[in-house]
């Protein structure tokens, strides 16, 4: 009974070595005025296809500064909600970046500045002054916002993700600049700044020349207690 007990835990030695996982990480920064395209290049798993299990894609967007100005030329008031900021897409040729149900993993992800305002009617200037100063006037001050999420790629296409080369991701980041009812109130944008990251990670098991190596080796070591 006593070497069945040895054997056991050496089994079970080496099926904790076989499930252990492990993490590889790679983080890759993008920064610009938007409209910009960057590539961000990563490495691919080079291991076995079987012991890659997971991928999983996370990302944030940053904005910093800008400014929106509305002036109201209408004659009669307006009650406007105004958005700017900049959204991010991550595309690759190279590798998929859907997730289970085949949508995109970052797809206009949007970090925005909002306000709503309420402007009198025009108080005498011109078309095309673009004048904020109040009361058929106003600015939204753009303030630092951040947008952040994480989605894993779908089982079947990990194996796009193996091998001893590169794949590219392009970070694609608009600006984005809207009003609502805005019939007679022109505005001007001051673009904000973006910046930010995509993250691979890699969810991996070691090779299985490595886990039987691990459990042979704690057979070895009980039965040498064993005899001690």
């Amino acid at each position: 009974m006593k070497h069945l007990a040895i054997i056991t835990a050496a089994v079970a030695a080496s099926a904790g070595f076989a499930s252990a996982q492990s993490t590889i990480v790679q983080t890759k920064s993008f920064s610009g005025v938007p409209d910009f395209s960057e590539p961000l290049l990563f490495n691919k798993y080079n291991g076995l296809a079987s012991n890659l299990l997971n991928v999983n894609i996370s990302y944030s967007l940053t904005i910093v500064g800008g400014q929106f100005v509305m002036d109201n030329d209408a004659n009669s008031p307006a009650s406007v909600t105004a958005n700017f900021g900049a959204t991010l897409d991550a595309t690759s040729t190279d590798v998929q970046l859907r997730d289970n149900t085949f949508n995109l993993i970052v797809d206009d992800v949007a970090a925005l500045n909002t306000g709503t305002f309420n402007l009198a009617p025009n108080q005498g200037d011109g078309l095309n002054d673009y004048d904020p100063t109040g009361p058929d006037g106003a600015i939204l001050v753009g303030t630092t916002q951040t947008k952040t999420g994480n989605g894993d790629v779908a089982a079947m296409f990990l194996g796009g993700y193996v091998g001893t080369n590169q794949f590219t991701v392009n970070a694609i980041a608009k600006q984005v600049a809207s009003l609502t009812s805005n019939s007679g109130v022109e505005t001007a944008t001051t673009p904000v700044s973006a910046r930010g990251f995509v993250t691979v990670t890699y969810t991996v098991v070691p090779e299985p020349s490595s886990s039987a190596l691990a459990g042979l080796a704690a057979l070895g070591l009980a039965f040498r207690r064993r005899r001690a």
